[in-house]
């Protein structure tokens, strides 16, 4: 207790420290700003305002100003908006001028009659509305399309409309083509080689962690996707690569509207969903569902040498495997506008998956020298079922309209669930045979029950044009109990019997109150915001087949530091650093030997140490001409410390056992370089190659570990704008080889097509796409140790078509201006264990 009480003091002290500080910082800007109010005539003027998208009202971030003599037209000078689409052009001699207003894909707009002059310093033009352009080919008038990828700040931002391949799959699909983002082909995402990520929704917690939930949620869902790979002091520093925020789709036009999207495809797979939204003056009300049921097929072969004095020991299996997801999914919520600045919203799910797998294959035991081989069949099954409901509230004040505002969220959810896995080993004969003798049959049942309590309170104080103070606070109570029954088959009974050896339970508790301020200005043209987070973690677990409570009581500084500066009109550079966590999953922690087949058993680590990670950020963007074309190079350096990882040994007893264990270090320094190309309006490239240097470092068994390999990647999309109402695109993604503590995962490469068509005023679509057409896609690994040498390959199921109908109800339009209620501020992660 004296250690909790020491940390709580320590958090207290940050967070008062931060306060004082900050506070201080912005009363001698206040007070600045007020000397300067009525300076010495220079004369000179300023002009300001704000640019919106017509349809949406929503802020233009990048728009372009250009501003002009009245007399000659002659450019003087000119800026971009940031990201509430705000501009301020200073340093203006005193005169007549006009200003042209431009974004890439939007017509351009002019402010005509702007006078400056000593009764008129500052010049307010108010919103500049501005339409998406069309272009006339032939008779056919072209809306522009949005960009592929856009470049924020501090994020990049996918738009899901854009990415054909990606209709009528999920989220891992939109990714696959995306910058800073590699896919495996069983699904498995990775954010710059690393898989240690946080997954939100609208800015919120998912039930679900990882590529688990990415996996789960329909592309035609969601409006866009940001990539966060240096988050502020505001975010949760869960996932040592960053964040991975889904933003929803949600409606912007009064009355009722909605979309409803089916999709069927080649092997079983079937999904539907749909949103509909009816909006009043001062409630919005909206409703969806989302189904999904499919079976993706796929076949694996092993091969492993185990090395025994003068004797070799080969083991080789090969066999097809079948994943079967599903579930379905409610969805609802309101909107309460209280007043003219004031929103509460709430909102909730509920609603079930399904995982399940099935396995059969062929397995060959035999020695060199030469021993009898043994053959067997080998059958496994896993059905997973999670039953899961959630509940947000989000309360937004705003005090007046120009950022000052206060915003409070509260978050909770509840999951159970069963997992029951089968796996038995028949003896065959040569030719695969099988008899009625098992060589092994077993059975595990897993249960679970989780419930998980989030609440944040955040202030935003601008205190001058520029300058930006936050602080606030973030609590999270997380609690599970899960159950492990592990069962021998005897034959001579017909029936299961536990076994006690591999069965446990396990109780975790772990409460995390966090407090974080930053700090935001600009000196001239250079901007910069710092940030400082504090965390205190209370964690505790106890397992059956522990003999002591692994108790944890740690207080983490997390700092940030994030800064821009513009070249150009079309240049920008920008910095970042911040210090992220990546905590155990609870999967390592627990000890419990976990029975994978008879030659392999896996046990956790309760005193795994989390990994800490310092991430460093330099990039370079710049715009080409009228058009959405841009080039951006980002330099990165990623240093873990505590480095997680799996190892495996060779037991006295033949079996292999799998440890996790924290090594050293790991470094990744790379650069990335992502294009994006528009030529003759009909043709679109995106483009990106990334290269980096890896390196892990550690002891396993006293000997050092350390290796190190050079990385490489990339990926293309090319649209063809064959019509005003078509679409053809083309995807293909590249990774290169990599290393880990006891080996090295092959090269990668597949690709995908697809074509959509518009209807009835593009109220109707219809979408055809081939996945991996050339049965490229596939994933090797190879292991090794001082007495054995293993290889794993798996391949997927080729040549997948899915056909995705898509309609809209009244015109359904989405709403870019970010989450439902301010709801997309409240920059929670789920974190592991």
């Amino acid at each position: 207790m004296k250690t909790v009480k020491t940390a709580m003091n320590n958090l207290k002290s940050l967070l008062i420290f931060a306060l004082v500080f900050m506070g201080l910082q912005t009363y001698a800007t206040i007070e600045k700003s007020v000397k300067t109010d009525n300076p010495a005539d220079d004369g000179k003027g300023k002009i300001v305002g704000t640019i919106v998208e017509k349809n949406t009202e929503n802020p233009m971030e990048f728009a372009n100003i250009a501003v002009y003599k009245r007399t000659d037209s002659t450019l003087v000078t000119g800026g971009i908006t940031n990201e509430k689409g705000e501009f301020e052009i200073a340093d203006i001699n005193y005169g007549d001028y006009y200003i042209e207003a431009n974004f890439i894909g939007f017509d351009k707009t002019n402010v005509l009659d702007i006078t400056l002059d000593r009764d008129n310093r500052v010049h307010d033009v108010g919103a500049i509305n501005l339409n998406a352009s069309s272009v006339a080919i032939g008779e056919i008038d072209v809306v522009a399309d949005k960009a592929a990828v856009e470049y924020k700040l501090d994020k990049k931002v996918v738009n899901v409309s854009q990415v054909i391949s990606a209709i009528g799959g999920t989220a891992v699909d939109v990714l696959e083509n995306t910058p800073s983002i590699q896919v495996d082909i069983e699904g498995n995402v990775a954010l710059r080689g690393s898989g240690n990520f946080t997954v939100l929704i609208d800015g919120r917690p998912s039930v679900l962690s990882g590529s688990d939930a990415l996996r789960q949620i329909p592309s035609s869902a969601i409006e866009n996707i940001e990539i966060i790979t240096n988050p502020s002091a505001k975010y949760e520093p869960d996932g040592a690569a960053g964040i991975i925020n889904l933003v929803m789709k949600k409606n912007s036009m009064n009355g009722l509207n909605g979309i409803v999207n089916a999709s069927v495809g080649t092997g079983e797979k079937y999904r539907g969903d749909f949103m509909l939204n009816y909006r009043f003056e001062k409630v919005n009300l909206f409703f969806g569902a989302d189904w999904r049921d499919e079976i993706n097929n796929g076949n694996m072969a092993s091969e492993r040498e185990t090395y025994y004095n003068d004797t070799t020991e080969y083991l080789n299996m090969a066999g097809d495997r079948k994943w079967i997801r599903g579930g379905h999914r409610f969805k609802g919520g309101a909107d309460f506008y209280l007043g003219t600045n004031t929103t509460l919203t709430l909102s909730g799910e509920t609603g079930s998956s399904e995982r399940g797998n099935e396995g059969g294959g062929r397995t060959e035991n035999f020695t060199i020298p030469a021993s009898e081989s043994i053959y067997s069949i080998t059958e496994e099954t896993s059905d997973r079922n999670n039953d899961f409901y959630t509940l947000n509230m989000n309360f937004q004040h705003n005090f007046d309209d120009k950022g000052h505002r206060i915003e409070a969220t509260a978050f909770y959810s509840d999951e159970t669930g069963t997992d029951n896995e089968i796996e038995g080993e028949l003896l065959a004969d040569e030719n695969w045979n099988p008899t009625d003798e098992y060589l092994s049959n077993v059975s595990t049942l897993e249960t679970e029950d989780e419930q998980d309590f989030r609440l944040k309170i955040d202030y935003t104080y601008p205190f001058s044009d520029d300058g930006r103070f936050e602080a606030g606070y973030q609590g999270r109570l997380e609690s599970e109990y899960e159950t492990l029954e592990f069962r021998d088959f005897d034959q001579e009974s017909n029936s299961w019997i536990i076994n006690d050896e591999y069965s446990s339970s396990t109780d975790f508790q772990r409460d995390i109150h966090a407090a974080y301020s930053t700090y935001s200005n600009k000196i001239g043209k250079f901007a910069y915001m710092a940030g400082l987070r504090g965390e205190l973690t209370i964690r505790e677990i106890k397992n059956t087949n522990a003999e002591n409570v692994s108790s944890l009581n740690r207080f983490d500084l997390f700092p940030t530091a994030h800064f821009s500066y513009p070249l150009a009109q079309t240049a920008d550079v920008t910095a970042s650093y911040s210090r992220r966590i990546n905590r155990p999953s609870g999967r390592d922690l627990d000890p419990t030997p976990n029975y994978y087949n008879r030659y392999t058993i896996r046990y956790g680590n309760p005193d795994l140490e989390p990994e800490y990670t310092n991430s460093y950020e330099l990039g370079l963007m710049k715009r080409f001409g009228e058009t959405r074309s841009f080039m951006s190079a980002d330099l990165f350096r990623r240093v873990t410390n505590n480095k997680i990882d799996r190892t495996q040994e060779l037991g006295d007893d033949g079996i292999f056992y799998l440890y996790t264990d924290n090594f050293d270090k790991d470094y990744s320094t790379g650069l990335e370089v992502t294009g994006n190309w528009n030529y003759k309006k009909w043709l679109i490239l995106n483009a990106s190659v990334n290269v980096y240097n890896y390196k892990i470092t550690g002891e396993l068994n006293g000997e050092s570990i350390d290796r190190e390999s050079t990385n490489w990647g990339g990926r293309m999309n090319s649209t063809f704008k064959i019509a005003d109402n078509s679409r053809f695109q083309l995807n293909a993604f590249f990774r290169g080889k990599s290393v880990s503590a006891q080996g090295e995962s092959g090269a990668m490469f597949f690709t995908n097509i697809s074509y959509r068509q518009e209807f009835m005023n593009k109220k109707l679509s219809a979408t055809v796409s081939v996945r991996d057409p050339l049965g490229t896609g596939r994933f090797e690994r190879t292991s090794y140790g001082d007495d054995f040498e293993s290889w794993f390959r798996f391949e997927r199921e080729p040549r997948v078509v899915m056909l995705t109908l898509s309609y809209k109800i009244n015109n359904f339009k989405e709403d870019r201006g970010g989450n439902r209620g301010g709801g997309g501020d409240m920059d929670m992660g789920g974190g592991e264990f």
